[in-house]
């Protein structure tokens, strides 16, 4: 099995219990309502608790700009939805007696800490993300696979979807001025192949710094204005000036593809991984439905920091609150 492939499935989340609720009681300082809306419980796995601070954490580990920035409540209720699957794998995940290597812990915090060097994560947090993707890897799946002759029979099966029309691939120059691009044209049309380096230097395109590189194009694609011009050039032949909403473009095209077939050769690792993807997900639905089924949940809808609302589109903010009223609801 591809371990890449699972970062389809799994996410590395802030895993924490939290202590039980019949902790000693002795007086405390006041707090303030702030740090007491962190505490409060809003998800119970069997004996287990957890809070709006483990769920901010797993939030900070997603992206932190949801907690910095005001995000709507639609969004974080989706990322809600995400953190309570993950700790009823992390559930059974225990339950299982699955472990973890300490040098797998390390390498993670060391990928961690390249891409993200302020981002704190403790080696807890590793261990138990770690924990899900091994219980995953051992119990849903181990046994999915895709084999050649599927891959064939999905080829053949679709051959529509592997059919590319004529494409040409296009370079550009963009300017503001439309005399200084006049200029430029006449040099490039006696020097066509010191196009990219004019357009690295006079270039106002994103695309400058590849020398004016826009990539390959079918018809269909580009502006129509645009198009009635690129498709009649030859290679390596100067476009006139083409005015569009953002300028002056002169256009080169350095290579034409033929309508043709994708050969199942050139495809074959595509086709396997979106239906080793496709299984994955589906494998991961069915078991995590029988987990929902097995493993005694509660949401605790009222002490959520924000209003929750249901993934079936149509339910308004005013209807949400109410899924706060009464007893806590299974996790659904």
């Amino acid at each position: 099995m591809n371990k890449k492939l699972l970062s389809l499935f799994l996410i590395a989340v802030a895993f924490a219990q939290c202590k039980n609720s019949s902790e000693n009681k002795e007086a405390r300082p006041m707090i303030d309502p702030k740090a007491a809306q962190e505490t409060k419980i809003i998800m119970t796995i069997g004996s287990i608790s957890l809070t709006n601070r483990e769920f901010k954490n797993f939030i900070k580990l997603q992206n932190a700009d949801v907690l910095e920035q005001k995000s709507s409540d639609k969004l974080v209720s989706r990322l809600f939805d995400v953190f309570c699957e993950q700790q009823i794998l992390l559930f059974k995940a225990e339950q299982a007696g699955i472990q973890v290597d300490e040098s797998d812990v390390n390498e993670y915090l060391d990928q961690i800490k390249s891409k993200q060097p302020d981002l704190l994560v403790d080696a807890s947090t590793v261990r138990q993300a770690l924990k899900v993707q091994n219980y995953l890897l051992t119990q849903v799946y181990k046994d999915i696979e895709v084999s050649d002759m599927e891959v064939a029979q999905f080829y053949e099966s679709h051959l529509t979807d592997f059919r590319r029309n004529e494409e040409i691939q296009l370079f550009q120059i963009l300017a503001k001025d439309r005399e200084k691009l006049l200029k430029l044209r006449q040099e490039l049309v006696n020097q066509p192949s010191r196009f990219e380096e004019i357009a690295r230097r006079e270039s106002i395109s994103p695309d400058a710094a590849q020398g004016g590189a826009m990539g390959f194009f079918e018809k269909g694609i580009l502006p129509q204005e645009m198009e009635d011009v690129v498709f009649s050039l030859k290679v390596n032949q100067i476009s006139p000036i083409v005015e569009s909403p953002y300028g002056f473009h002169l256009f080169k095209i350095t290579r034409k593809r033929k309508a043709r077939m994708l050969l199942l050769a050139g495809v074959k690792d595509e086709i396997k991984n979106k239906m080793l993807s496709a299984r994955l997900a589906e494998a991961y639905q069915d078991f995590l439905s029988a987990l929902k089924k097995e493993i005694p949940v509660h949401i605790h809808y009222d002490n959520l920091y924000f209003s929750y609302i249901k993934s079936d589109s149509g339910v308004s903010e005013n209807e949400t609150k109410n899924l706060s009223d009464g007893d806590p609801g299974p996790c659904h």
